[in-house]
């Protein structure tokens, strides 16, 4: 298992963003997707970094297997959807691998190192723990709707839509304002206002292996350039 810099893990997302912008849909989706795969893992994240190959997989199979067997709107319908997918999904693969093995100090940290404006690092600061909570209350309310015989299904929402609004949309909204609130205060009670430098007990550094990491990225995307092109660069 390694551990790399989060400047580096922007600097990957930041790569990854251009991938999707200029290389087409194909084998070098699979490949990128892969080298994210593997990045992951070596981060520690098996069952994330499994769990998101696994969904890449399957919908890889629908186009190979099943998609040719459709015709007409429901063809060209899922033709596009999934060519949406297959752009976004490299982004948000590597997006849920930088979140999951990054915390919040390391962050702020390494954005100080770079001089980032606080403007800009503070929203996105408060946004890497607010996700988090929400999932977990998320899971609150689920448990107590299934304690109260209530089902998320599409069958018991299109029989029941009035149940499923009262006991999962409107403490949904009670909680995410509730946890923005409680986030607000922690992170001003933290003193994340003060305009001065701030000084971390991290040592966040730039290392051979983040510059390795960035560098096989980097000729892993030159490379399918010069390939999806025919070397017309």
């Amino acid at each position: 298992m390694i551990a790399i810099d989060p400047r580096t893990k922007v600097i990957l997302l930041l790569i990854t963003a251009a991938f999707s912008a200029l290389i087409p849909n194909g084998i070098y989706t699979i490949v990128w997707t892969a080298l994210i795969a593997i990045l992951g893992a070596l981060l520690g994240e098996y069952v994330r970094t499994l769990r998101a190959a696994a969904v890449f997989a399957a919908l890889w199979m629908f186009i190979i297997f099943i998609l040719p067997h459709l015709s007409g709107v429901m063809h060209t319908s899922f033709l596009v959807w999934l060519g949406l997918i297959f752009k976004c999904y490299p982004c948000c693969m590597i997006a849920e691998i930088m979140i999951a093995t990054t915390q919040i100090g390391e962050f702020m940290a390494a954005m100080a190192k770079w001089k980032v404006p606080r403007n800009i690092v503070i929203p996105i600061a408060i946004m890497f723990r607010y996700f988090p909570t929400v999932k977990e209350d998320w899971n609150h309310i689920k448990d107590a709707m299934a304690l109260r015989g209530i089902s998320l299904s599409p069958w018991y929402f299109a029989k029941n839509p009035e149940s499923v609004i009262d006991a999962l949309y409107l403490p949904i909204l009670v909680t995410a304002s509730k946890t923005a609130d409680e986030l607000t205060a922690s992170a001003i009670t933290r003193g994340i206002e003060n305009p001065k430098m701030r000084t971390s007990r991290l040592d966040i550094r730039i290392r051979l292996i983040d510059h390795v990491v960035i560098a096989i990225f980097v000729v892993t995307l030159i490379m399918a350039l010069v390939l999806s092109t025919g070397g017309k660069v």
